[in-house]
């Protein structure tokens, strides 16, 4: 029941990116706002998790998991409530960044729940395969339930959902979810400020500097902060008794692949989840519901590919179902790429069905690659490290693909004013080149990543995704007391 808590609580996490993306031409046309308003109110729940998610592992790790888990619960629903009130564009960023908050707290910690239900490292894997599938049911009900509420009442009743979720979540965690600890588990905070600078400078220049040109001062201030910020992270971390982030922890190839991959495929679905939407109801001037419903082939052959994800690791092996999930993916936006304003339905839905099964099969086995590497005391640092980079390629999907649709959409509407969708699906289209890019260069520096027999031993991969025994009725506490507390 523990599992199942974490996981709902989990979903309601990745339910509000869709849903809130999927809110986005209504809060526009209510609120009027700016191109890089735009891109702000999309981008700016993914960048709090990023920026606050390492400390939020740490802090699960010294306080309690269950506290943690309850506590980003509660700030979710706070956030959900201040965007649903929201009457100027800053508050909707404000509440999304609240939101962002409490799911920084949330995420890593369900995963870490979720691990320590099963401490067999052999065992663990398949439970984060349930874990990402659930993930993936929230991205998908985000659409539909926005569009469901955007029919009968104002954008503001979508964030109200997250409010009743919270509840629901705070009231079942009290009574099934274990409170485990890490003894001696200290806070990083030099680490973890360094972290949220790096990550929230990093972010923030993308975004001005396509607004302004990346060669203006604060994107080139902003940038040369991050690196500063990046470099003194790791100093401080190799330093530090009690690191927010144990470096060692992810030098081999298949961790460092896992993690590039992790970050890419959020980058992705991010990203082609709101240039889709924007394109169905600003260009094809769809309803909420039916853009919602038509995204179902992304979304819906997410969810089915994740949950067999773990299969298909066992059959053929991790280097061949990660390197398959990049190609689909990289055709799947190919495919978007050919779609115009007056294509047939069935060539989209074909092209969202090949991105979305793609990146289902990359989120399972890049997370149980992360935290199945390490012991199960050091699960929330390591479901937090894979979360950190995650929301940062989901923050920086959203802002630069977004980035590049308002950038060119002028100069596509200044060549052929007259067909203001044929411009902004070409704009669209711009973003779909670079999303492309982005996948392939992953691609190839995944096939030398992964080549390595000796970086990744085929029966230890294979043998983490090993089907899930039924739980012992003590299954929450890790057999390791001594590693492990249960409050």
């Amino acid at each position: 029941m523990s599992v199942a808590v974490a996981c709902l609580g989990m979903m309601m996490s990745f339910l509000t990116i869709t849903a809130t993306v999927s809110a986005l031409a209504s809060i526009q046309a209510d609120l009027h706002l700016s191109p890089v308003q735009l891109v702000w109110t999309s981008s700016a729940y993914a960048l709090a998790v990023a920026a606050l998610v390492l400390s939020s592992g740490s802090l699960g790790d010294l306080l309690g998991r269950r506290t943690a888990f309850q506590a980003g619960t509660a700030i979710i629903g706070a956030g959900a409530v201040l965007t649903a009130t929201a009457g100027s564009p800053a508050a909707v960023i404000v509440g999304e960044v609240v939101m962002g908050a409490g799911a920084a707290l949330v995420v890593p910690n369900s995963l870490a729940i979720v691990s320590s239900a099963f401490p067999d490292a052999t065992r663990r894997a398949s439970a984060v395969g349930v874990w990402a599938a659930c993930s993936g049911i929230g991205l998908a009900i985000g659409p539909l339930s926005a569009g469901l509420l955007l029919n009968s009442f104002t954008w503001h009743a979508v964030f109200l959902v997250n409010v009743v979720v919270a509840v629901l979540v705070l009231i079942l965690s009290a009574l099934t979810v274990p409170n485990t600890r890490v003894p001696g588990r200290g806070l990083d905070v030099p680490g973890s400020v360094l972290a949220t600078l790096a990550i929230a400078a990093l972010v923030v220049g993308v975004v001005d500097g396509g607004r302004t040109g990346f060669r203006t001062p604060l994107p080139i201030a902003t940038f040369a902060l991050a690196l500063l910020a990046a470099l003194a992270f790791v100093a401080v971390e190799r330093r530090h008794p009690r690191p927010v982030l144990h470096l060692a922890a992810f030098t081999s190839a298949s961790s460092i692949a896992a993690l590039l991959i992790a970050a890419v495929s959020l980058f992705t679905f991010t990203g082609i989840a709101l240039l889709a939407t924007l394109q169905m109801q600003r260009a094809l001037g769809y309803a909420p519901l039916e853009s919602g419903a038509r995204s179902l082939p992304l979304m819906g052959a997410y969810v089915l590919v994740s949950s067999a994800a773990a299969a298909a690791v066992r059959r053929v092996g991790v280097r061949v179902v990660l390197t398959t999930g990049l190609a689909a993916t990289f055709a799947g936006v190919l495919l978007l790429h050919q779609v115009q304003v007056d294509s047939p339905f069935a060539l989209t839905a074909l092209a969202y069905a090949l991105t979305g099964g793609g990146l289902g099969l990359l989120i399972a086995p890049t997370t149980a690659l992360v935290v199945g590497a390490v012991p199960p005391q050091q699960a929330g640092m390591a479901s937090a490290a894979v979360t950190t980079v995650r929301q940062v390629g989901a923050a920086l999907g959203g802002s630069v693909l977004g980035t590049v649709v308002t950038s060119r959409l002028p100069a596509h509407t200044a060549v052929d004013p007259q067909h203001p969708a044929a411009a902004f699906t070409a704009a669209v289209h711009d973003g779909l080149l670079v999303a492309a890019a982005v996948l392939l260069i992953t691609l190839v520096m995944a096939q030398v990543l992964l080549r390595s027999p000796r970086h990744l031993p085929r029966h230890r991969v294979r043998a983490a995704f090993a089907p899930i025994p039924l739980p012992r009725p003590n299954a929450g506490v890790p057999a390791q007391e001594d590693e492990i507390l249960t409050a």
